[in-house]
């Protein structure tokens, strides 16, 4: 897309009905994946780990994912590696490595795991999600894109508006500016205060000539998120295009104020 990233995807627990509040600013790449489920691992059928193991395995997952809620990766990584050792069959061992490979962006190995995830566990919605997220990151997007489809159609997965974001995207980035207006006023529709998906729907409707609608779109996302700066971009722009200078320069500091050490926040500060 032009001008300012929209962020492409934003990481988040995914409880349903709610969306992440995006951190300030924009960053390289956000993927909006879902959290991993907390289920008890349930061993595979055949042949696997002793009920000893298996019970070791899920000990050590389970001292992973506080690792990880600690954000102490080393630890997380080293009780993956003990679990999977373990129990190689474990899925949700799987797909938290795959999400801590997701977070080093080493996009390859996430990819990896995530499906094995889903070998194991053909019904693990976040860990589709996730690939689907790990595929934009490279991309991918046609793969992106008949990843996460069965998902909006899935209607037990909890989180759809998730799915719908990620689908926008890719469908923007491949050109197809009807698919991604479908899919983000979708994520709106199940998830109203997905500012991300506001502001993605904004950048869509400019391109396609919507004016009125695209500045609609981007005063949703500053009312939704306050402090996501790159929407407060757009409309400064809009607005210096509509001769409206004074409020294109408050909408320009509100946003060189709330992100001033990333790309958007000096934009914003170089078109003051």
């Amino acid at each position: 897309m032009e001008g300012a990233d929209e962020g492409r995807v934003v990481r988040g627990r995914g409880s349903a009905g709610t969306s992440p509040t995006p951190r300030t600013g924009t960053t390289p790449f956000l993927p909006l994946v879902a959290w991993m489920a907390l289920a008890a691992f349930q061993a595979c059928s055949g042949a696997g780990p002793s009920e000893d193991e298996a019970s070791k395995a899920d000990f050590h997952y389970r001292l992973a994912r506080n690792y990880y809620n600690d954000r102490n990766i080393a630890m997380t990584q080293r009780e993956l590696h003990t679990a999977l050792a373990l129990d190689p069959g474990h899925a949700e061992a799987h797909h938290l490595k795959g999400f801590v490979l997701m977070g080093l962006q080493n996009y390859d190995g996430a990819a990896s795991e995530f499906r094995e995830t889903l070998r194991l566990k053909p019904d693990h919605f976040e860990a589709r999600n996730n690939l689907g997220a790990t595929l934009i990151a490279q991309d991918r997007y046609e793969e992106a894109i008949q990843t996460l489809t069965p998902l909006v159609e899935e209607p037990l997965y909890p989180t759809p508006a998730l799915a719908h974001y990620n689908l926008g995207y890719a469908y923007h980035r491949i050109g197809d500016r009807s698919g991604a207006r479908r899919h983000l006023e979708m994520a709106l529709f199940l998830a109203p205060g997905m500012c991300k998906a506001a502001n993605a729907l904004g950048l869509v409707l400019q391109e396609i000539g919507d004016t009125k609608g695209a500045r609609e779109a981007f005063e949703r996302a500053v009312k939704q998120c306050p402090k996501f700066a790159e929407p407060y971009y757009h409309l400064g722009v809009m607005l210096q295009k509509a001769d409206d200078p004074a409020s294109a320069e408050a909408m320009f500091a509100r946003c060189a104020e709330i992100a001033p050490d990333t790309t958007v926040g000096r934009r914003c500060q170089a078109r003051r």
